[in-house]
This record gives structure tokens, C-alpha cells and sequence, in this order.
């Protein structure tokens, strides 16, 4: 029998929110030491340490607290995450809002426009058509 190290009881500390198992792996990994499963849960009620497997959040590694069912996050992070969406979308919106906007595009629209009636005027009068008004159904404030 192999006497317990400071540093297995501080693996003990370090890994026992994961289980008895990963705690034996770690021991095993870390020190070279084969302990049992068993034989870790013993060692951790001597220490007073708890080897009930809790929760870890994978985003701020948090340990013990509820994660969330679909961003499988702890709350802070989750809202972390809502926020940056939240972000993310207003910068669209603004992105779309400045677009709709540019003074640029704007006129090389109005342009095409000013353009298209033009042509349609002359071709009513070179072929003696009657006009978007004198049809009725156009912008009577063009």
C-alpha cells in the first residue's frame, strides 16, 4: 500500500467535482499511482472532500451551478451570449438602416427614374400614347 502525497490530496481538491473515477485517472495521469476508485472516495472522507459530480460550465468553467438545456451554459454566460446576439442584430439593423439611407445610392436611384420617365414621355408622344395620367393610374404629384 502506497502512501497518499499532498499532491494526490490536492488532485482530490482539484477533480472531485467530476467523480471518484476521474479523480483515479487524474492520480493516475499526474503521479503515476494506481488508486482505485474506492480507495479515492475513502481518501476524500478522510480530507472532507466532496466527490459529487457537478456541473461545469464549458464557457467560464464554473463549477456546481444549473447550465442551461439549450446553450448547455451557466446563466452569466448564457446572458453573455443573448447579449452579443442582441448586438449582433442591432448592428444589422443599423448596417440595413444606413443603406436604405445613403444619399449615394439614393440619387443614382432617382436618376434611373428620372431617366425611365423621360424615355416613356418621348415614346408617348412620338407614337401619340396617352400618358400615365391621362391613363389614371399614375403619380399624379411627378
Amino acid at each position: 500500500m502506497t502512501a497518499w502525497t499532498t499532491r494526490q490530496d490536492e488532485i482530490i481538491r482539484e477533480y472531485g467535482h467530476q467523480g471518484a473515477e476521474a479523480v483515479a485517472a487524474a492520480i493516475l495521469r499526474e503521479c503515476g499511482v494506481d488508486r482505485s476508485p474506492h480507495s479515492v472516495e475513502h481518501r476524500a472522507s478522510r480530507i472532507h472532500v466532496s466527490l459529487k459530480v457537478q456541473q461545469v460550465c464549458p464557457e467560464c468553467g464554473v463549477v456546481g451551478v444549473r447550465l442551461n438545456r439549450q446553450s448547455g451554459l451557466c446563466p452569466k454566460c448564457t446572458e453573455i451570449q443573448h447579449l452579443n446576439e442582441e448586438i449582433a442584430f442591432n448592428e444589422l439593423l443599423q448596417a440595413e438602416r444606413e443603406a436604405a439611407t445613403d444619399p449615394d445610392e439614393i440619387a443614382g436611384i432617382r436618376r434611373e427614374r428620372d431617366k425611365m420617365r423621360q424615355r416613356n414621355s418621348r415614346m408617348c408622344r412620338k407614337y401619340g400614347l396617352p400618358t400615365r395620367r391621362e391613363r389614371g393610374n399614375g403619380d399624379d404629384a411627378s
